[in-house]
């Protein structure tokens, strides 16, 4: 007897799933940016390397790629007192940027705000010191400074470094200030707010972006001062810009402490970047779009 012969389902094939248009662009400038990354940030990893690499493997012909790690770069570092170079950087980066916020953010609103006499005037004079070459401010300052005995201190340094951010400040954060409606601050003082209180409650709330992408680049200002650092430090207050140069030796330059010092540099304005990336990009484009 004949059995019926069985119908197999019928295999569908599934359909082929196209690229979209707007996928592959995506794709493409994910590359690109890769790419992009990776020559900008090759120069970082490639003196990294030099911390781990021997003295001997440093500038060897062919490049020796793997090469047995050592920490006597480090130890170098510690003992020539480097670390202790960095310290008093962030110290004199940190606490002048913080007194060029507290100083300069009610100046840079008063010049906004208020119609003072030669305003314009006291404007371009605070700008002028700015935009004068360093070299012609550190001898007056240094005659000064010898005067009052303020070489070689931390209370000297910090004010020669607030002296040459505070205008820089002053001049940037004016244009948020112009920027802020003033609407705002006059419905506060109609709700019975002196000026003072318009500016601690109103103002400031406004400004804080401004603030902390203004502050990063005066702390970044300060942080690679070389010229007023070693005018006007010494033995005893040495930032870490005056200090890399010992590395040049008579017996030629030390590039694995160099590297690790190098590398140290950048850590902390990276992190405050990194911690701060959304208040500097909003203060960066304050201003930007009006509508």
């Amino acid at each position: 007897m004949n059995q019926p012969a069985s119908h197999a389902p019928a295999v569908t094939a599934k359909p082929i799933k196209r690229i979209s248009r707007q996928e592959r662009v995506s794709v493409f400038w994910t590359l690109l940016l890769i790419v992009i990354a990776f020559i900008v940030l090759f120069p970082v990893l490639w003196v990294g390397s030099f911390m781990f690499r021997p003295d001997s493997a440093m500038f060897a012909r062919p490049t020796e790629w793997l090469f047995e790690p050592t920490l006597v770069h480090f130890r170098y570092v510690i003992d020539n007192g480097f670390i202790g170079y960095l310290g008093t950087s962030f110290a004199l980066a940190s606490i002048s940027t913080l007194l060029v916020i507290v100083l300069g953010t009610p100046a840079a609103y008063a010049f906004a705000r208020f119609k003072l006499r030669f305003r314009d005037d006291l404007f371009l004079f605070v700008l002028a010191t700015r935009m004068a070459p360093p070299i012609c401010m550190v001898i007056p300052f240094y005659m000064i400074f010898s005067n009052m005995g303020l070489i070689d201190t931390y209370s000297g340094l910090t004010l020669a470094y607030l002296t040459f951010n505070l205008s820089f400040y002053i001049w940037v954060m004016s244009s948020f200030c112009k920027d802020l409606p003033v609407a705002l601050e006059e419905v506060a003082i109609l709700e019975g707010y002196n000026r003072f209180e318009v500016f601690l409650r109103v103002v400031l709330p406004l400004l804080r972006s401004a603030i902390v992408a203004t502050g990063m680049l005066c702390f970044i200002f300060a942080w690679n001062e070389f010229m007023f650092a070693f005018m006007l430090g010494g033995q005893q207050v040495k930032t870490l810009p005056v200090a890399v140069p010992e590395l040049i030796t008579t017996q030629g330059v030390r590039w694995g402490p160099m590297a690790i010092v190098g590398t140290l540099s950048l850590v902390p304005v990276m992190l405050a970047v990194f911690l701060l990336q959304k208040h500097i990009v909003r203060g960066l484009t304050m201003g930007a779009v009006k509508g």
